[in-house]
């Protein structure tokens, strides 16, 4: 079969966008109150994205979105076909690496934990607003240069 034959699967890009402002929200809040509140917070973000990557239960946002605000009309479901490999990747890498801050803060080096979980938080909110997945960007360009099969 050809790529051009299977067809990209469909995703409720509603749910996903609640969940990566929600993810951001987390994450800024945990930063700015820093200390036992801070770190909680971003360890929240961190679980989420990791516990809802491997069981979809565990993703408590998308199961308010699709359990309680879309059946009540708050949101309207918006399915669009998408290509999810990457960002469940990327959920991978942001949830560790929230926690990797989380650890940081609680360890006293809030420098560390800004340093670790601001550039994941502008990537989740360029994928959450404008629809850029840079991870997705950036395996596709290293696919197009033939590093990502060599390696």
């Amino acid at each position: 079969m050809s790529a051009a034959t299977i067809e990209t699967p469909v995703y409720d890009r509603t749910a996903r966008k609640a969940h990566q402002w929600t993810m951001v929200a987390l994450v800024a809040a945990g930063l700015i109150l820093q200390g036992i509140a801070g770190t909680l917070l971003l360890t929240l973000a961190g679980v989420i994205m990791l516990a809802g990557r491997f069981w979809w239960p565990a993703d408590v946002v998308r199961q308010l979105v699709w359990r309680v605000l879309e059946p009540a009309g708050v949101l309207k479901r918006d399915d669009v076909q998408e290509d999810h490999e990457t960002r469940r990747v990327a959920r991978i890498l942001g949830g560790t690496i929230w926690l990797l801050a989380a650890v940081s803060m609680l360890a006293g080096n809030p420098i560390l934990a800004w340093v670790l979980t601001l550039p994941i938080a502008v990537m989740v909110s360029l994928d959450a607003s404008l629809d850029f997945c840079a991870l997705c960007f950036i395996v596709a360009q290293l696919n197009r240069r033939g590093i990502q099969r060599r390696a």
